[in-house]
């Protein structure tokens, strides 16, 4: 680099941190939105329950203290079912109630034994917490309880029996909201996945209208929402009906490729004949979304109206693209049939899928995808990793100070960083004010609150249980207000432990100030602007996939010169990647524009490229595990397929890299090698390759092709 490009680069550098400063700081009292129709009233009532329930049964035994411990395990817990669907909520559940139950432990009986330990203990849940980031929101989440309990209990010094007796009470608590949740599915078996589904059928109704007015770019990359109910469907759910659903699922995926296909030929022949088969897809999706959508009473209705809608849709011979046209049309039908199916019940024999399906997530849950991720994101070089680092560190300084100066209640000072530091700037900076906000209001009336319900246990239990219910309720409308009542409940919640109500308000008050300052000092001191380092990270995002990608085409063509250690090197550094990407996406969201890098953009990328990385993992199965004992006479491919299939992965290769080019440069990419007919020659002539193989190629290709139409039409020229 050149002393005038250093100079540029710092002193753009400067601007761009001086206003993303202003930017922020200009808006930071702006304490909305509040989004009012998210108020979540049913869930509000099942989690408030799961907190009341031990608080009523430790009142009624006469020991008010237990059922507050057992509440204070329901609580996070509560907050955690928020997470995930059906058996992946219970999941959430648990892993939160018991990281409470032995953080419960920890921080008791070391705060009696050796108070100063817990700095180390604060460290080690820090990073633990900081890293399970990259694990996504539900997993993530979960974990931020364990601190919650630590800290908590690290206020209340107990001997190793007692402190095992709390532990075993907050356990309790949370697992009861695990019940709870599971207790739910009884009474929506069906319906949330029914919905999801008319909301996939509803997103391509959108699309086939979209083409009827011109739109002829890609669908998008995105999921369609079906794909996580579906993963995770109501255990309840009859088997053949979950088969079913699946298949439904897999038609959306099959029509949204044949759309595209008729975006492709429209955008050459737009006229009136080449967009009616939109319009009538149009019309068909629309009505799909509704029976799926419609009441039990109003299901056997629509499902009349569409079958009565099938003859017309009808191709004129000799039309151009008619044949996929047709296919279109067949999908649209046998959906039809799909759904006349749906209705019969359980007495005809279940729909058969295929054995590699690109639609619902693969490889995405358990121990073994978790440990995959952490693993990856150790390094120093990724986000989570610096953003773990950096919470543990702090975190730990906090704590270091709490026992130094013996300040009163400290444990709030440290629990606050745990929930106002994010990996983000606008996270970390509208959090740190808010939470502050909400707890000034929320001990304010908490206090109040248990003044008034002093001595009565009952009238206690009957504030706290409108607190939390109000909490739990308006927890996606605002934070400033979720806060709030949040506070109300603890400090009541404190107040049945015997700690005066008057005393832990002031202290919650001024710990959470002293922790959201702290919070803002440690992402002052090593900040990450997006808007300067997101673009390289979408580079290398397609870099790393492509590396990836190639080598395996490569293995599979050449067993013999497989380095399997190799493999796991990318797909580790693929999948890092990939968490650097996701973050940077959410966090462009919140941070002045950067055209053409766009929220928009980076979202719609990273979803191409997820969609990539559904594709490697099929892919890395077909590699054989011990290559070097696999040559040509043991199965491998013949000269003629290696040859092929060397030949893909070159093609692919050029296309990758003109594609980071294009991200590099934020220019609209230029011409990619023909990728489908070198893929296609893959299954022209006899061959000895695995069929999978001919599909995993295919969905390869296709979005190879998808992220160059996204980066076409993102980058283009306004």
């Amino acid at each position: 680099m050149t002393d005038d490009q250093r100079r540029r680069t710092h002193g753009t550098l400067r601007s761009s941190r001086s206003y993303l400063a202003r930017f922020q700081w200009r808006q930071l009292w702006q304490f909305g939105p509040f989004r009012w129709g998210d108020v979540a009233l049913w869930r509000a009532v099942r989690v408030a329950v799961g907190v009341m329930v031990p608080l009523a049964v430790g009142s009624a035994c006469g020991r008010l203290d237990y059922g507050a411990f057992a509440a204070l395990g329901a609580l996070p817990a509560g907050f955690a079912s928020f997470q995930g669907v059906t058996r992946s909520r219970v999941a959430a559940v648990a892993v939160a109630s018991a990281g409470m139950a032995v953080s419960t432990f920890v921080g008791a009986a070391t705060a009696a034994v050796a108070p100063w330990l817990l700095v180390a203990v604060v460290v080690i849940w820090g990073y633990v917490v900081g890293l399970a980031v990259c694990l996504g929101p539900r997993l993530s989440v979960a974990a931020l309880q364990w601190p919650v309990g630590l800290l908590i209990a690290s206020g209340m010094p107990l001997g190793p029996t007692e402190a095992a007796l709390r532990a075993g009470l907050v356990l309790a608590g949370g697992l009861l909201q695990g019940v709870l949740v599971a207790v739910s599915w009884a009474f929506r078996r069906g319906d949330p996945e029914r919905t999801a589904l008319a909301e996939s059928y509803r997103i391509l109704a959108v699309y086939a209208s979209g083409l009827t007015a011109g739109h002829f770019g890609p669908p998008s990359a995105t999921a369609f929402p079906a794909a996580v109910a579906l993963t995770d469907p109501n255990p309840l759910l009859p088997v053949t009906a979950r088969l079913r659903l699946l298949d439904l699922l897999e038609q959306a995926e099959r029509i949204r490729a044949s759309l595209a296909t008729l975006a492709e030929r429209a955008a050459d022949d737009p006229s009136e004949a080449a967009l009616r088969p939109a319009a009538d897809a149009a019309r068909v999706l629309d009505l799909i979304a509704d029976t799926l959508s419609a009441g039990r009473a109003e299901r056997a209705g629509r499902t009349r109206e569409l079958n009565a809608l099938m003859p017309s849709l009808v191709v004129a011979p000799g039309t151009r693209g008619q044949l996929a046209t047709e296919a279109l049309f067949g999908q649209l039908r046998a959906v039809t049939r799909s759904l006349a199916s749906l209705e019969t019940g359980p007495g005809r024999t279940p729909v058969k899928r295929t054995a590699i399906s690109p639609v619902v997530p693969v490889g995405q849950d358990g121990m073994g995808w978790a440990a995959l991720t952490l693993r990856a994101n150790l390094a120093l070089s990724g986000e989570t990793g610096r953003h773990a680092v950096r919470l543990a560190v702090v975190a730990g300084l906090a704590e270091a100070m709490v026992q130094a100066t013996g300040l009163f209640e400290g444990r709030w000072v440290v629990l606050t960083i745990f929930l106002v530091l994010k990996p983000d700037y606008t996270s970390t900076v509208y959090r740190s004010i808010q939470r502050a906000v909400g707890t000034a209001v929320g001990a304010g009336l908490g206090a109040a609150a248990a003044h008034l319900a002093h001595p009565s246990p009952v009238g206690l239990i009957v504030a706290a249980g409108i607190a939390v219910a109000a909490a739990y309720a308006l927890f996606d409308v605002n934070y400033v207000i979720y806060s709030s009542f949040l506070t109300v409940f603890i400090v009541i919640l404190l107040d049945i432990f015997g700690l005066p109500a008057e005393t832990t308000a002031v202290a919650r008050l001024t710990d959470t100030a002293v922790g959201a300052v702290l919070a803002l000092i440690a992402y002052s001191v090593w900040p990450t602007w997006e808007g300067l380092t997101a673009q390289e990270k979408f580079v290398r995002l397609i870099d790393v996939h492509n590396t990836y990608i190639t080598a395996l085409l490569r293995s599979l063509a050449r067993p013999v010169q497989t380095d399997p250690a190799r493999l796991r090197g990318l797909q580790a550094a693929s999948r890092r990647a990939r968490t650097d990407a996701e973050a940077s996406s959410e966090r462009l969201a919140a941070e002045p524009p950067h055209s053409p890098l766009t929220p928009t953009a980076a979202r719609t990328l990273v979803a191409v490229v997820t969609r990539l990385a559904h594709t490697e993992l099929l892919l890395h199965a077909l590699v054989p595990p011990q290559a070097t004992a696999i040559g040509r006479e043991e199965g491998g491919p013949r000269d003629a397929d290696a040859d092929r299939l060397e030949a893909l992965a070159t093609a692919f290769d050029i296309a990758m890299i003109t594609l980071a080019e294009a991200v590099r440069t934020l220019q609209p990419p230029g011409p990619l090698p023909p990728l489908r007919q070198v893929q296609c020659a893959l299954g022209n002539r006899p061959t000895a390759l695995d069929p999978r193989l001919l599909q995993i190629t295919d969905h390869l290709v296709d979005t190879a092709h998808t992220l160059e139409h996204v980066l076409r039409r993102q980058l283009a020229s306004p």
